[in-house]
């Protein structure tokens, strides 16, 4: 008769020699740890007020919140990416970029907390993701150059029908223009536009709006 041996869970930790010199040093550097040596309730109420970055960079290179015990089978709730969800849960979030949702949570956190932070000319680059503001009024002063604002000293891009429907949607920069501008113009790639953006072969159409009227996403 053939015995077949039932499949059994495979180690956690470290196989090679390289890998149990890494765990030690990690295991000595989390024991020395002030963070680490506060009790749960204590250490997850300190993590609700760190950044997303923070939390994305605990998460990734602290074992103790990855696997629990390195060398040992216990194994602990991942509470930076609980304590970033907990606050995306309370925010408004809005249509997001795709691949958002396989984002770590984390990860997720420090994207939507760059809303805070504006463009600027030296930021914004092609392939980035970035949303068009809200207020359409707005965003219609700042295409077609009305106002006393700074940014009505350069070239107006204009407003044309079909341009309402990108308001406080992301989109993909296709194309950053600086020519014969102070401030960039830049070219999202939408589905419906008319304007193509990008040459080539296959053309990229979509809208030019200032960088004034873009946020990050």
């Amino acid at each position: 008769t053939l015995r077949v041996k039932p499949p059994g869970t495979p180690p956690r930790g470290p196989i090679t020699r390289r890998q149990h010199t890494l765990a030690t040093k990690r295991e000595t550097n989390e024991k020395r740890s002030r963070l680490l040596q506060l009790n749960d309730d204590l250490l997850e109420l300190v993590l609700s007020f760190l950044p997303g970055k923070s939390l994305a960079a605990m998460e990734t290179t602290c074992t103790h919140f990855r696997y629990g015990g390195y060398l040992t089978g216990n194994t602990t709730s991942a509470m930076p990416e609980h304590s970033a969800k907990r606050k995306l849960d309370a925010l408004e979030l809005g249509d997001m970029p795709p691949g958002f949702r396989k984002m770590k949570w984390s990860r997720k956190l420090a994207v939507v907390e760059a809303r805070c932070l504006p463009l600027t000319p030296g930021t914004i680059e092609r392939g980035m993701w970035v949303r068009v503001k809200p207020c359409c009024e707005t965003v219609k002063k700042l295409c077609r150059g009305d106002g006393d604002g700074d940014e009505t000293r350069d070239y107006a891009v204009g407003w044309e029908q079909g341009m309402d429907d990108t308001v406080g949607r992301p989109f993909q920069v296709g194309v950053v223009s600086r020519a014969h501008r102070k401030s960039p113009v830049v070219g999202l790639s939408v589905n419906n536009g008319l304007v193509a953006i990008a040459g080539g072969r296959f053309p990229t159409y979509g809208w030019f709006f200032p960088l004034e009227a873009l946020e990050h996403v």
